[in-house]
């Protein structure tokens, strides 16, 4: 039996070097010198939401929808959608804004409780942190009457939709849209992108929501495989320009997919 079959050694191979392009980076970073990420604007948007909740004197609500931690296909976007928390809780611990975390399962709770608690030690205002109120435990079901009522109460004035996204994603965008809040919304559950992008003053459209992560946690390991991935999309713009030159000119490029 072979090692090798036919029809999979392109792909083979081009794994190979996304994943050497993977582990350069990680070498490069590990030794201080980390791949460069683009600035994303929702960089700034981060700060506009949180600015806008202190100049109004209203709420910023910070949103993650599905974040069972035993779940694989949910875990990834929660794990992104907990970085950019840490970072959005020392803006508004720093700027002073008045910060609200639901979450909906226990040990997800847990992990926000510390990671926003952290943030505001790190600003050097514990005093700012509520025990009780701040992150808030909701049981799945209950956090959608809960949610709406106080959008509506309080007039929250910026929502951050981030992490896994599903059927929670029209309520609560519409509803923080109707309230007037200003909103980030990102997500890697493609039928739900859609409604974020369409609801959201601002989104970011699947991946975009790891490499947000990425850029404000600066952690080396995540920075380093998103530039070894990104190796792997320019290997692809080079192939799907090359087998277009060559069918333009009438070679049958059928015979090189099938290695």
């Amino acid at each position: 039996m072979s090692i090798l079959i036919t029809g999979r050694i392109l792909g083979l191979s081009i794994l190979i070097i996304i994943v050497a392009g993977i582990l350069y980076y990680m070498q490069r970073s590990y030794s201080g010198k980390m791949p460069k990420l683009r600035r994303f604007q929702a960089v700034d948007s981060i700060e506009e939401i949180i600015g806008r909740c202190v100049e109004m004197g209203a709420p910023a609500w910070y949103l993650m929808d599905t974040v069972d931690m035993t779940t694989p296909s949910v875990l990834a976007p929660t794990v992104a959608a907990f970085q950019i928390l840490s970072y959005t809780a020392r803006m508004a611990a720093r700027l002073g804004a008045k910060f609200f975390v639901p979450v909906v399962q226990g040990l997800a709770y847990s992990i926000a409780n510390d990671i926003v608690e952290e943030a505001y030690k790190a600003e050097g205002k514990p005093e700012d942190f509520d025990p009780f109120g701040t992150v808030m435990y909701l049981p799945d079901g209950a956090d959608r009457m809960y949610i709406i009522n106080n959008m509506w109460s309080q007039k929250v004035a910026g929502v951050f939709f981030l992490g896994s996204w599903y059927h929670k994603a029209v309520i609560f965008t519409e509803n923080a849209a109707r309230v007037g809040a200003l909103t980030l919304g990102a997500t890697d559950t493609t039928h739900n992108i859609p409604f974020l992008v369409a609801i959201c003053d601002y989104s970011l459209i699947g991946e975009e929501l790891y490499a947000l992560g990425a850029y404000v946690s600066e952690d080396p390991t995540q920075t380093a495989s998103l530039a070894g991935q990104d190796i792997g999309k320019y290997v692809a713009l080079i192939l799907i320009l090359l087998g277009s030159i060559l069918a333009t000119v009438g070679f049958d490029v059928s015979g090189i997919f099938a290695w």
